[in-house]
């Protein structure tokens, strides 16, 4: 499998907006960094919305916006149980 500039593009996109999200509440609404589940979400959607619904990808793209959920959300809900026991 080579490596395109749209792959690389498209890792980038499923990599960077759930990390900036969660340094970003963790910075400043940390209160509300629960919400960083939701909003990753909506990026994905917005950002992919053409592979998401082209039939030969939307598997692989389903299963790895659902890995990208599954980490942001364990890292989201890590940083509020820390805060909330500190």
């Amino acid at each position: 499998m080579e490596l395109t500039p749209t792959l690389i593009l498209n890792l980038a996109l499923l990599i960077v907006p759930p990390v900036a999200l969660v340094l970003v509440f963790r910075q400043w609404l940390a209160r509300h960094i629960r919400w960083t589940v939701a909003l990753t979400a909506l990026c994905d959607v917005l950002l992919f919305w053409d592979e998401l619904f082209y039939y030969e990808s939307f598997g692989l793209f389903a299963v790895l916006i659902l890995v990208q959920l599954a980490a942001t959300g364990a890292a989201a809900f890590r940083i509020y149980n820390k805060q909330r026991k500190g």
